[in-house]
């Protein structure tokens, strides 16, 4: 029984450690969707102002998660 126990204590404290990285992005990822609100009721739905590059670096976090889940799915370490 105390292996459970400290098997379920261990599980609590590591699923207690993607709190604060978990947190912090949901309160940047919040900010940002205000800030869209924000600029898109001042200025409207942004007509040219992107370019090639912009696209891509928009991109790119698409990209990782897109790749770590693939990873993880497929169990590559």
């Amino acid at each position: 029984m105390s292996d459970v126990s400290h098997k379920e204590i261990k599980g609590r404290k590591e699923w207690r450690l993607l709190l604060i990285p978990a947190v912090g992005s949901a309160a940047f990822f919040s900010s940002m969707l205000v800030n869209i609100i924000k600029t898109h009721r001042k200025h409207g739905w942004p007509q040219n102002a992107f370019g090639t590059t912009d696209y891509v670096l928009m991109a790119i976090p698409f990209a990782i998660i897109a790749l770590a889940l693939y990873e993880e799915v497929n169990n590559h370490d």
